[in-house]
């Protein structure tokens, strides 16, 4: 039994070898195949590899054809690239010819999404020849060994957009009346002080509110000499500022609340009142008051158009004979301790605004979850699910961030630029790309997409000048080996110890290792397998200081 398998064996190979594919697989290592980068490589989240492969002369069979398929041996399993068929030059098809006389070559690319799991690696080609219905796997060959990830190195730091509370923790409120006086007098009529303004005037003051501020300003209309009108807008200051002391005597106000001024000729309200009034020639009256320098001889050219200025005289000056009194108070607001005890204890008692304020208050992400909650169930206000996301986000708990931010009510710019974060963080560039575009994106996020997308001039021109791990990364990616990280981080220590691999300066590498090691451990593992430094694989001290 035993001789008559040998027999078989040896028949099988006559076979193959006559029809050339046996021929083939025996000079198999005739041929030579070319990876590009030799080192594997991830960028934008994937790996890419482009190999070229070489046949010497009268290596191809006619008729054959021979599937190749690059192989991404890793621990949990493997990743197959796509195959590439190339065949003999009497073959059909293939996706390249090979001539048997002058051999010839194919060129091939591809890339296949990265994963934690696939970093420390090996390439493999795969082959499989085949010729008239018989086939035959050739010697499985290494063609790349390892994964350069230090691309994916990336600080998840995005900045969350945080929905505004909108609550105001100092809310200035403003009630205003004006005092209208006939010409060249400065007493206040006793039909001003009843007038409706005035009347809201003295209630507000009445509100007991604290006051904030108090402004008085006079005008005179301009008709007159400078002079004359200078005088009777300072005595209208004067009495309104009188009058206003009169409506606050009840209240104890700081003298030094007080601004007042009067302003003379209200050329400014002038203007105003004549670009909305229906004077005839508005246009020419506006153009004299522009172009005439001197205050007196602008006047007198105004009167001098006696068709026009009896409508001046009527229409618009009596309402330039006035002062304006503004009177600002505070707003009673709770207090902040009022605030946190109401929104832990009856959040249904507080404004929507005033409950998502008081989660900026609250002293642990539990706490501010559970605030938003209220505002949910109370309000479904949109801020609280997107505030909420923000916390996931920051945690890194991105399920949960997503899963907020598609029950929100509403999908508002910050909605958007946070699930934005989230697809980049998760290698989904063409959401992130969509949900970016539907926001106003922080520069720094679109800065820290372009780095994950492989874009990395343009990560860096945003990140120039900058020290940080993540405009560190930024340089080297765009050719940069003199970049930096100033960060006291074990991922920044890292980093830099890379830096100086690629400027083999032992020293910095092995200084900046051993600090990043000293802050989190991982490191030490994760040196051994990163092919940034498998130049230092047997370098004594890097080995001593990864045992």
């Amino acid at each position: 039994m035993k001789q008559r398998s040998i027999v078989y064996l040896s028949l099988i190979s006559i076979i193959l070898s006559s029809c050339g594919i046996g021929m083939m697989s025996t000079k198999y290592n005739t041929t030579k195949f070319t990876v590009t980068p030799p080192n594997l490589q991830v960028h934008g989240n994937k790996i890419k590899i482009s190999v070229d492969g070489f046949f010497p002369e009268k290596y191809f069979a006619k008729k054959a054809v021979v599937e190749f398929t690059p192989v991404l041996v890793h621990k949990s399993g493997e990743e197959k690239f796509k195959t590439i068929t190339v065949q003999g030059e009497n073959a059909n098809g293939g996706e390249a010819t090979i001539f048997f006389e002058p051999g010839g070559s194919f060129s091939y690319v591809d890339e296949i999404p990265y994963y934690d799991n696939i970093k420390e690696s090996i390439l493999e080609l795969r082959a499989r020849a085949t010729l008239n219905d018989k086939s035959l796997n050739f010697e499985t060959i290494k063609i790349a060994k390892g994964t350069n990830i230090t691309s994916t190195r990336v600080i998840d730091n995005e900045v969350a957009a945080i929905a505004d509370h909108e609550y105001e923790t100092e809310t200035i409120l403003k009630e205003s009346a004006v005092v209208y006086f006939l010409v060249n007098q400065s007493n206040i009529r006793s039909t001003e002080k009843t007038d409706t303004d005035i009347q809201k005037l003295k209630d507000f003051i009445n509100s007991g509110n604290e006051i904030h501020s108090i402004e008085i300003k006079s005008f005179a209309s301009p008709e007159g000499t400078v002079n004359a009108n200078d005088d009777v807008s300072d005595r209208r200051l004067k009495s309104t500022e009188n009058y206003t002391k009169w409506l606050l005597n009840k209240l104890d106000v700081d003298p030094e609340l007080y601004t007042i001024k009067s302003f003379g000729e209200d050329w400014q309200g002038f203007n105003m009142l004549m670009r909305s009034s229906e004077i005839k020639d508005k246009r020419r009256i506006t153009k004299i008051v522009n172009s005439v320098v001197d205050l007196e001889k602008r006047e007198q050219a105004i009167r001098d158009m006696a068709e026009l200025y009896e409508a001046i005289e009527k229409d618009i000056l009596p309402q330039l004979r006035k002062a304006e009194i503004t009177i600002k108070s505070f707003e009673p607001k709770k207090t902040t301790e009022t605030i946190k005890r109401m929104s832990n204890m009856s959040p249904d008692s507080l404004e929507i605004n005033e409950l998502l304020y008081s989660a900026t208050l609250a002293e642990s992400d539990a706490d501010k979850i559970k605030i938003y909650e209220s505002v949910k169930s109370l309000h479904n206000d949109w801020r609280a699910y997107n505030n909420t996301a923000c916390i996931y986000i920051n945690k890194k708990e991105h399920e949960k961030a997503k899963s907020e931010l598609e029950n929100s009510p509403a999908k508002e710019n910050e909605i958007n630029q946070n699930l934005a974060i989230i697809f980049a963080r998760k290698g989904d560039f063409k959401k992130a790309d969509q949900f970016y575009a539907l926001s106003n994106p922080n520069e720094k996020n679109i800065a820290l997409l372009n780095l994950r997308k492989g874009q990395y001039n343009k990560a860096a021109r945003f990140f120039k000048g900058k020290k940080s791990h993540n405009a560190a990364l930024a340089q080297i990616l765009s050719g940069n080996n003199n970049a930096s990280c100033n960060e006291k981080t074990a991922d920044c220590y890292y980093l830099n110890a890379i830096i100086a691999a690629r400027n083999s300066n032992d020293f910095v590498l092995l200084n900046n290792l051993e600090k990043a090691i000293n802050l989190n451990n991982y490191y030490k593992s994760e040196a051994k397998s990163d092919i940034e430094f498998s130049n230092y694989s047997e370098n004594p001290s890097f080995v001593e200081l990864l045992k």
